[in-house]
C-alpha cells in the first residue's frame, strides 16, 4: 500500500534528511606535494604509448618519444590542469530546508562468470540459461531501485560471442535492454554497438583503461582509436594496487594514479576528436592473497582519499560520498553483510545516492540472487535512516489525540494510521518479531527467505520484448555468430 500524495507531501515538508560531514583526509599542503610528484613523474618518466596509430598522430601532434614513452613537459602539464580547473563545474544546491531525502539506487555489475546457485547452494558457471534466470531476477527487482543490467558474461558460448549474448539476454528480458554491456573487445564491439542503437542506447562514449604503471594501450585505447567518429566522450582511467602496481603509500599511489590519467588523457585530447575526461583513483593490495582487497578498510579509505584528490585536480569542491560495495566474499553471510553494509550505510550518510556492484562477491567473480535481495535490504536501511524524522508537532491535533489514546490507545487512532506507514521502514527479510511468533512462523532464517522471494519475483516476472526489436537483436546475434567463430 502507498502513501497517499497528501501524506509524501507532509513527510517532504516536515521531515529534515539526515546527513553527516567529515573532515577531509588529505591536507592542502599534501595534495600539492601529490601534484608536485605526479609533475616529476610526467616529466622524467613519462607515459609508455603502445598504439601504432596514436604514435603517428602523437608525433604530428609535437609529442616526442624517446624509449616509447612520451615525457611531458612541466609547464605543459601544467597549463593543461589550469586549464581543467577553471572549467571546473559546481553543482547547485537546493536550499537546506527545501530538500528532500535522496532516492537511492543500486547498480549491477556486468562482469561476474559465476553464479551463487539458489538450488544447489553451490557456486557455478554462468551459462545462458542461469544468466536469463539471473537478468529476469534484476528485472523483477527495478521497481526496488535496481539499475537493470545482464549481471555477468554466460560461458557456454566462445569468449568473443560472450557479450554479445549476454547483451541479447538483456535485451529479450528487461525493458530497454538495461544498460550497454562493456564489449571487452574491439572484435565484439561493432556488435554491442548496432545493439546499441536498436534498443535506442546508443554508444557515445568509452573507456580507456591506462595500465598501471604508466602504460596507455590495450583493447580499450584500440576501441576508442577505432570508433572515435562515433564517440562524443572519452573517459580516462586507471586502477593502480598500492603496493604491487604502485607505491605502497597512499599519498605516492595517489601520486602515481594522477600522473597516468592525467598524462594519457592530455596526449589523447591532442590526438582523437571526442571529448577527454579522466578520473583518479587508487586501490587496497592484499599480498598475501595477491588481490585487491575490496570491502576492506583500506578500500574504503582509499575511495575516500582518491575523491578529494579527483577534486583537487580538477579544481571542483570534494565528495565525501563513497559507493562501492564489492567485497571479497564468496557467499552471503557476516563478511559480504558487514562490509557491503558499513560502506553503503557512510556512503549514505555522506550523500551517496548510487552503489556500485548489487549482488556481486568475490570482486566481480560472483552473482548472488540471495546477496542482491540482501543488498536491497541494506540499501533500503539506509534509506529510511538518511529520510530522517518526521519533525512537526501541532499542539492543538496532539491534545485530541492524546485525549482519545488515554481512552482508547493510540493504535487505532486516524493520525497513527495515517503516519504509521511513512514512519516506520518494514524489511522484506530482516527479522523484527519476538521469538514466539518467530518460532510459529517455523522459525525461518534469512537464507530461506531470501530464496523464498526470488523465487516468488522470478514467477510473478513478465517482459518480452517488442517483436521488431527481438528479430533484430536476433539477426545481429547471428551475425556474430559467424563473424566472431575464427576469433581466439
Amino acid at each position: 500500500m502507498r502513501s497517499s500524495p497528501a501524506a509524501e507531501r507532509e513527510v517532504l515538508l516536515t521531515t529534515r534528511p539526515l546527513k553527516l560531514s567529515r573532515s577531509a583526509l588529505l591536507r592542502p599542503a599534501e595534495l600539492e606535494a601529490v601534484e608536485e610528484a605526479a609533475l616529476r613523474i610526467l616529466e622524467d618518466v613519462g607515459i609508455a604509448v603502445s598504439h601504432p596509430r596514436l604514435e603517428a598522430r602523437a608525433e604530428r601532434a609535437g609529442f616526442r618519444f624517446s624509449q616509447g614513452r612520451i615525457r611531458l613537459a612541466r609547464r605543459q602539464v601544467a597549463d593543461y590542469l589550469e586549464e581543467i580547473r577553471g572549467h571546473a563545474w559546481r553543482p547547485r544546491r537546493q536550499p537546506a530546508s527545501r530538500r528532500a531525502s535522496p532516492r537511492l539506487a543500486l547498480h549491477i555489475s556486468p562482469y561476474p562468470q559465476n553464479v551463487h546457485d539458489l538450488r544447489t547452494d553451490k557456486i557455478v558457471p554462468l551459462t545462458a540459461a542461469r544468466l536469463t534466470e539471473a537478468t529476469r531476477l534484476v528485472g523483477a527487482l527495478a521497481y526496488r531501485g535496481v539499475i537493470t543490467q545482464a549481471p555477468g558474461c554466460p560461458t557456454d558460448v566462445a569468449a568473443p560471442l560472450q557479450v554479445v549474448l549476454q547483451y541479447r539476454i538483456a535485451a529479450e528480458n528487461l525493458a530497454g535492454g538495461g544498460e550497454p554491456v562493456d564489449a571487452k573487445s574491439l572484435e565484439s564491439l561493432p556488435y554491442i554497438a548496432e545493439m546499441a542503437e536498436v534498443l535506442g542506447r546508443p554508444i557515445r562514449s568509452l573507456p580507456v583503461y591506462v595500465f598501471s604503471p604508466l602504460k596507455l594501450a590495450g583493447e580499450s585505447l584500440s576501441a576508442v582509436m577505432a570508433f572515435e567518429l562515433r564517440l562524443d566522450s572519452v573517459g580516462v582511467g586507471s586502477m593502480p594496487a598500492a603496493g604491487s602496481t604502485a607505491p605502497v603509500r597512499p599519498s605516492e599511489a595517489l601520486a602515481l594514479a594522477a600522473a597516468e590519467v592525467i598524462g594519457s588523457a592530455l596526449i589523447l585530447r591532442e590526438c582523437i576528436k571526442p571529448t577527454v575526461h579522466w578520473s583518479i583513483g587508487m586501490h587496497p593490495f592484499d599480498m598475501r592473497g595477491l588481490a585487491m582487497s575490496f570491502g576492506s578498510p583500506e578500500a574504503l579509505l582509499f575511495e575516500m582519499a582518491s575523491c578529494e584528490a579527483d577534486a583537487y585536480f580538477h579544481g571542483r569542491p570534494w565528495r565525501p560520498a563513497v559507493g562501492n560495495i564489492h567485497t571479497l566474499a564468496k557467499l552471503p553471510g557476516p563478511q559480504a553483510a558487514a562490509e557491503k553494509s558499513a560502506i553503503m550505510m557512510l556512503g549514505a550518510l555522506w550523500g551517496a545516492t548510487e552503489f556500485y556492484c548489487g549482488g556481486v562477491l568475490s570482486l566481480d567473480e560472483i552473482f548472488s540472487p540471495i546477496q542482491l535481495v540482501l543488498d536491497l535490504e541494506l540499501k533500503d536501511h539506509a534509506q529510511r535512516l538518511v529520510r530522517g524524522l518526521d519533525s512537526a508537532c501541532d499542539p492543538g491535533a496532539l491534545l485530541a489525540d492524546v485525549q482519545a489514546g488515554v481512552a482508547e490507545g493510540f493504535v487505532g487512532l486516524d493520525g497513527t494510521l495515517d503516519r504509521y506507514r511513512d514512519l516506520y521502514w518494514h524489511p522484506g527479510v530482516f527479522e523484527r518479531r519476538f521469538l514466539g511468533p518467530w518460532r510459529s512462523a517455523s522459525s525461518p532464517t534469512f537464507d530461506q527467505i531470501a530464496r523464498e522471494m526470488c523465487r516468488e519475483l522470478l514467477g510473478q516476472y513478465y517482459y518480452e520484448a517488442p517483436a521488431d526489436i527481438r528479430s533484430e537483436i536476433d539477426r545481429i546475434y547471428r551475425r556474430a555468430e559467424r563473424g566472431l567463430a575464427a576469433v581466439t
